[in-house]
């Protein structure tokens, strides 16, 4: 742990340091480049070329800007090549009579080459190949403005008049000639700058973390199928299986991810044999530092926190899951008096409620639950969940998954519940209604599940998971300003993802609460790491990689064998 805080710190402290730096030489190159003084004193051994001092300058702190976030990140290779643009950097200071500034620019490029092993990340290592040749495209461009020029041709003449008419062995020296005119200088100056400019952009691309195809195939999910069902224990296991996750497998067992942003999001605690789920993680945090990532759990449960600390993460509880052990479940007693009356109503409309397991569903009876659910996500394009559901995609027809329907007095098929199975355990995946549906249906599914599932021998029935119910159930009661400052920094959320409303739906069900973590490796990074979660989740909005540039890369047979999966019904974020 201590030596993370010390890696951190140089990394910060290289970070900022470069900052500054490459700040203070853009400043100094915008300021002499704007200056039509520059052009006429600029010391180049070659006449005609119109880059000096300034335009070098800004050149070198532009790109040194453009390796600050791989500095901050820790990525290995923008510490190489920030180490040569300081050296250089030095060079043309010192070249030029600023001893001061080209020694404190030598010293950083020492400093980060010594502290090489706080830099750990890897990244991709290749430009992308447009912004390559975009760049090689414009100092072409640049190249041919620059031999155009009417002093270049003035000089060019010169040098191959005297080459051939001049014996071997002479000395030969060439006028400089006159400046190319200030049409042609201010051309040159724009061309460099864009050409400088587009390099830039390739240098930040060859630093960038590795890409994820962020989808796993046919034989991946077979082997993470078979994983889940031998060694799943936990209410999320089920949907590490998500079309949307790639896997990763280690140790005999396997967690799910997506990346976004350089951030690989694992969809909660992988799943492998008993005292290996921390080998799985440990193996994948290897993988993600030479892919250049970060990483962070989502919806960790508490068993495993002390081993994740010790691979030096944080965790920090995000939420409250509600669960419920059927054995004990009743509607009968005060205490419940609402959830009764709730399930009484519904049946007095008229409207019946049934369970079935996966196995007895016929053709038609799938038909029906599809075009719920396809109705249903007609109405909710946007569906949220990353860890704890399905969200928006098919996923396996199981035989021992519990399905409840809600149909209308006139048999129309109304409203649709799906529990994922998981050893002894039932997680809530699916809540669909359509139509005119009365007030406490959802309540008569759960509570018919509830029933199902003590008939079954389960354990525990999985509800939802409520994000920070943990503090919208227990404010702090002793301290008044705690009590406000709490309020008031939950109430923007309330109406924002709904909160408050999902911890009171858990509670009429007496439910008990299992707290669930986010377990991130830097604090300095928290925040950024908290929007790819959101992101993930679906709550803030993400860049998507082309379908047709996964397919061109992995190939299209594979891509759509991907994609077939047996039909079932489409799930919702619980």
């Amino acid at each position: 742990m201590g030596a993370q805080i010390r890696f951190l710190s140089i990394r910060q402290t290289a970070a900022a340091s470069v900052t500054v730096l490459a700040t203070q030489s853009v400043i100094v190159g915008v300021h002499g480049f704007s200056s039509h003084a520059h052009r006429r004193v600029a010391a180049t051994p070659y006449p005609g070329f119109p880059v000096g001092r300034h335009a070098l300058a800004l050149i070198l702190g532009a790109t040194l800007l453009a390796l600050i976030p791989g500095l901050w990140r820790g990525t290995r290779t923008a510490v190489s090549l920030t180490s040569i643009g300081l050296v250089a950097l030095a060079a043309l200071n010192a070249g030029h009579g600023h001893l001061g500034e080209a020694i404190v620019a030598a010293c950083l490029a020492l400093m980060l080459t010594a502290g090489r092993a706080a830099f750990p990340l890897g990244c991709s290592n290749r430009p992308r190949p447009a912004i390559a040749l975009a760049a090689l495209g414009a100092w072409g461009l640049a190249a041919g403005a620059i031999l155009s020029a009417p002093d270049v041709r003035h000089t060019a003449g010169h040098v191959l008049a005297r080459v051939l008419h001049h014996p071997v062995g002479h000395s030969l020296t060439v006028a400089s000639g006159p400046r190319p005119p200030g049409e042609w200088a201010a051309l040159i100056d724009v061309l460099i700058a864009g050409a400088a400019a587009i390099s830039v952009l390739a240098l930040r691309s060859l630093v960038r973390p590795a890409t994820s195809t962020n989808r796993h195939l046919e034989h991946e999910y077979r082997a993470a199928r078979a994983i889940v069902d031998a060694h799943g224990t936990d209410s999320l296991s089920p949907f590490l299986l998500r079309p949307d996750k790639a896997l990763a497998f280690a140790a005999g067992g396997v967690l799910a991810y997506r990346v976004i942003g350089g951030t690989a999001v694992i969809s909660a605690d992988p799943v492998a044999p008993a005292g290996a789920t921390v080998e799985v993680l440990s193996a994948f945090q290897d993988q993600a530092r030479r892919r250049g990532w970060q990483i962070v759990l989502w919806g960790a449960a508490e068993t495993h926190l002390e081993a994740y600390r010790a691979l030096g993460l944080h965790a920090m509880c995000v939420g409250e899951e509600a669960f419920v052990d059927p054995r004990t479940f009743t509607l009968e007693g005060r205490a419940v008096r609402k959830l009764r009356q709730s399930v009484h109503r519904v049946t007095r409309r008229g409207w019946t409620i049934s369970a079935y397991d996966g196995r007895e569903l016929d053709a038609w009876l799938e038909s029906e639950i599809e075009l719920v659910a396809q109705r249903w996500h007609d109405d909710h394009p946007h569906v949220h969940g990353f860890a704890m559901g399905m969200g928006s995609f098919t996923s396996e027809l199981r035989p021992d998954d519990l399905y409840v329907l809600a149909r209308s007095p006139s048999g129309e098929l109304g409203g649709v519940m799906r529990f994922v199975t998981c050893g002894d355990t039932l997680s809530l995946d699916t809540m669909h209604r359509v139509g005119e549906t009365p007030n406490g249906l959802n309540e008569a599914l759960v509570a018919r599940a509830m029933a199902e599932a003590g008939r079954r021998g389960a354990v525990e029935v999985s509800l939802n998971y409520a994000g920070l119910a943990h503090l919208i159930r227990r404010e702090p009661s002793s301290n008044r300003a705690a009590r406000t400052v709490t309020r008031l920094a939950v109430a923007p959320l309330h109406r924002r993802f709904q909160m408050d409303r999902l911890v009171r739906f858990n509670e009429k069900f007496s439910p008990q609460w299992r707290p669930r973590y986010l377990v991130y490796e830097s604090r300095a990074a928290l925040p950024l790491t908290i929007a790819r979660v959101l992101q993930a989740e679906g709550y803030l909005p993400r860049r998507e990689q082309g379908a047709l540039a996964a397919a061109v890369r992995d190939g299209l047979p594979e891509v759509l064998a991907a994609r077939m999966r047996p039909p079932g019904p489409i799930g919702q974020a619980r």
